[in-house]
C-alpha cells in the first residue's frame, strides 16, 4: 500500500468540493474563494499523508463542448499535478438539487474526458445533506431515480455523505477516509494513469497558448501606447458625450455590464426593446443603449420578430462604440461565430470599425489573463477579436475595482474613436460556409413561426416556474421572522422542462440546439435560487438569535444587493462573482 494517498476532487460549480477538500484536510477555508485553477493541498488523515488536488467546477447542465478549453485542460492536468497519478477521484455532487438526465450526462462527459477507466477509481461524495431532513444518504440515492442510480452504478455503488456543516465531530472525515482506503485495497494500490502522449500534447498546446497570449497582450499595449500619443493631442476629448450600444446573445451579461458602466440598477425583465439609459461618468455624459439578445445556438430566423428591427433602431443613435458581450465562462465555437455574423450582418460591414468585444464573467478566469482565454478557445474567437481590430475589454465584477475597470473601458473606447482602426473585410468568411448553410436552412428549419412561438412560450413557462418558487421561498422568509428555523425547502428544483418537438422536421438537431440554449438559462435560474435559499437559511438563523431591528437591517442589506446585482438577463456567473460572502466557491 502506498505511503502517500493521492486524491483528485471533481464536481460541478458550487457543488461544495472546495469545502470538502479543506474540511477533510482540516485546513481553513476562505468563504469568498473560487476555484478557477487546480489547487494542490497536503495534509494528514489518520496518520496517512494525503496529497489532494482541487479542480475548477463545470456548469452542471453544460455539454462538454460548451465548457471552456482552459477548464478542460485543468481537469486533465489535475492528474499530472499529483504525479505519477491519483489513487482516487472524489466526485462531489450536492444532494439539494434534483438529479436530472442532463445533470448526469454533464457529469459523465466531464469526468470521462479525463479517461475511460476513471470510474473504477471514483467515489461519489454527496454534500449539502441538511436538505435531506430525516432521510439517509442511502435512502436519497434509492429515491432520487434512474439517473442517479446509473451514476452510482458506474462508480461501483461507492458513495458517502460529507456535509461540512455536520462534520463537527470528524466522523464524516473518518468514513470518507475509510472508503478511500477500501477502494485503494480493491485496486491493489494502483493509481490512475493518463496517456503520456495526451499529456505531452496538452503541455505543448498550453505553452503555445501562453506564448500567443503574451504576444497578443504586447501587441495591444504597443498599439495603445501609440494611440495615447494621438489622444494626448486632444485634451478636451474626454468631455465629449458618448453613446454606447450593447449587443450579444441572451444571457451574455450585457445588461449587467451596462449597469456597471453607469452605476445604475439592473432590470429584472428580459430586454425585448431598445432601452436607453443616461448617466454621467467622471463628469461626462454617457448614453448606454441595451438591445434584445439573439439566440446563442439558433439561427436568426428563430429570433423574435422585433430583434433585427430593434438592433437597427439602436444604430439610429449614431453610437460611438458597439460593445459585443461575450461571456468568458463558456466555450466559443465556430457556430457562435456564424450566429454573431449572421445577426450583425444587417448592421453593415462598417459596424466592425467601432465594435469592441466586452468579455463578461471574468471572475472565473482566476490568474489567467483574458488573452489566455482568447488563444485557448482557438480560431473562431481569435478571428472575432481581430475583426474588431484586436479591441477587447474584460469585466471582472467580483473585484473591488469595478469603477477602475469602467474607466479603463472608456479609455479604450476613446482610443478606438481616435484611432479609427481599419478592419479587414470579412467577405472571405462570409463566402466559406454560408451558401451551404443557407441551403440547409431552407430544407431543415421549416415552420419557423412555430419554432419561434415555442421558444417564447418556453421562456415564459420558465419565468412562471421561477416566480412560483421565489413566492414560496419569500413566504418561508416571512415565517422565519417569527419562528425558529425549520427544514429547508422541499421544492424539487428540476428546471429542465420538457420540449415539444413534434412540430419540427429535424427533431434531433433542433432538440440538441434548444437544450443548449436552455442550459444557460437553467444555470442562471439555479444560481438565483441557490442564492435565495442561502438568504432563507440566513433569515432562519437570524430569527432565533436576533431582534426584529437586526433582522430588518439584514433584510434591507440583502434586498439592496439583490436589486443591484441580480438580473434575469445577466450572465450565468454574475451571481457567483458578486457575492463575496458565498460559503462555497465551487
Amino acid at each position: 500500500m502506498a505511503d502517500e494517498l493521492r486524491v483528485v476532487l471533481l464536481g460541478g460549480h458550487r457543488s461544495g468540493k472546495s469545502k470538502v477538500a479543506h474540511s477533510f484536510l482540516n485546513i481553513k477555508y476562505e468563504s469568498d474563494q473560487i476555484t478557477t485553477q487546480c489547487v494542490k493541498m497536503e495534509g494528514n488523515v489518520e496518520g496517512r499523508k494525503i496529497l489532494l488536488v482541487d479542480t475548477p467546477g463545470w456548469w452542471k447542465w453544460y455539454h462538454l463542448c460548451d465548457t471552456p478549453e482552459r477548464l478542460k485542460a485543468e481537469l486533465l492536468m489535475s492528474t499530472n499535478i499529483c504525479a505519477p497519478g491519483p489513487h482516487v477521484f472524489l466526485l462531489v455532487i450536492e444532494a439539494d438539487f434534483a438529479f436530472s438526465e442532463k445533470h448526469r450526462k454533464a457529469v459523465e462527459d466531464h469526468v470521462q474526458f479525463i479517461g475511460d477507466d476513471i470510474w473504477n477509481q471514483t467515489i461519489i461524495v454527496f454534500t449539502k445533506l441538511e436538505h435531506l431532513g430525516d432521510k439517509t444518504i442511502e435512502h436519497h440515492v434509492e429515491l432520487e431515480g434512474e439517473n442517479l442510480n446509473k451514476l452510482t452504478q458506474k462508480c461501483g455503488n461507492r458513495y458517502v455523505g460529507f456535509d461540512t456543516n455536520l462534520n463537527t465531530d470528524g466522523s464524516q472525515t473518518k468514513e470518507l477516509f475509510r472508503q478511500i482506503e477500501k477502494l485503494l485495497d480493491e485496486n491493489k494500490g494502483h493509481f490512475f494513469k493518463v496517456d503520456a502522449t495526451r499529456l505531452k500534447d496538452l503541455e505543448i498546446k498550453m505553452k503555445n497558448v501562453e506564448e500567443k497570449a503574451a504576444a497578443r497582450e504586447h501587441q495591444v499595449l504597443e498599439k495603445r501606447r501609440k494611440l495615447e500619443e494621438i489622444q494626448s493631442a486632444d485634451a478636451g476629448h474626454d468631455a465629449t458625450p458618448l453613446c454606447i450600444v450593447l449587443l450579444g446573445w441572451v444571457l451574455s451579461g450585457k445588461t449587467l455590464a451596462g449597469s456597471f458602466i453607469l452605476g445604475a440598477d439592473v432590470s429584472f425583465d428580459k430586454t425585448v426593446k431598445c432601452v436607453r439609459t443616461y448617466g454621467e461618468v467622471n463628469g461626462r455624459e454617457i448614453t448606454v443603449v441595451d438591445t434584445p439578445g439573439w439566440w446563442k445556438f439558433l439561427p436568426p430566423q428563430l429570433n423574435a420578430d422585433s430583434v433585427e428591427t430593434e438592433l437597427l433602431t439602436a444604430m439610429d443613435s449614431s453610437p460611438n462604440a458597439i460593445l459585443l458581450a461575450i461571456p468568458a465562462d463558456t466555450s466559443f465555437l465556430e457556430e457562435q461565430m456564424d450566429v454573431i455574423l449572421e445577426n450583425m450582418r444587417p448592421l453593415g460591414e462598417d459596424i466592425w470599425r467601432k465594435t469592441m468585444v466586452l468579455f463578461t464573467c471574468g471572475g472565473l478566469l482566476g490568474d489567467k489573463p483574458i488573452e489566455y482565454h482568447i488563444e485557448s478557445e482557438g480560431d473562431a474567437l481569435v478571428r472575432l477579436v481581430e475583426m474588431c481590430g484586436n479591441r477587447y475589454h474584460l469585466f471582472e465584477s467580483m473585484r473591488d475595482n469595478l469603477r477602475t475597470q469602467v474607466n479603463q473601458l472608456l479609455e479604450k473606447i476613446d482610443e478606438m474613436i481616435k484611432g479609427s482602426a481599419l478592419l479587414e473585410s470579412s467577405d472571405e468568411h462570409w463566402g466559406k460556409k454560408k451558401k451551404s448553410q443557407e441551403r440547409e436552412t431552407l430544407s431543415e428549419w421549416l415552420l419557423v413561426k412555430d419554432v419561434k412561438k415555442l421558444l417564447d412560450e418556453e421562456w415564459v413557462r420558465r419565468d412562471a416556474l421561477k416566480k412560483e418558487i421565489f413566492k414560496t421561498m419569500d413566504l418561508q422568509m416571512d415565517l422565519h421572522r417569527s419562528v425558529k428555523r425549520g427544514r429547508s425547502m422541499d421544492i424539487p428544483l428540476d428546471l429542465s422542462g420538457k420540449l415539444n418537438t413534434e412540430l419540427f422536421i429535424n427533431k434531433h438537431q433542433l432538440k440538441h440546439a434548444l437544450e443548449r440554449e436552455w442550459n444557460r438559462r437553467e444555470a442562471v435560474d439555479s444560481a438565483r435560487i441557490q442564492y435565495k435559499q442561502k438568504c432563507l437559511d440566513f433569515y432562519a438563523d437570524m430569527s432565533s438569535c436576533a431582534d426584529e431591528e437586526d433582522i430588518q437591517r439584514s433584510v434591507a442589506k440583502v434586498h439592496d444587493w439583490y436589486q443591484r446585482h441580480l438580473s434575469d438577463y445577466g450572465s450565468v456567473c454574475s451571481y457567483e462573482e458578486q457575492d463575496k460572502t458565498e460559503q462555497d466557491g465551487d
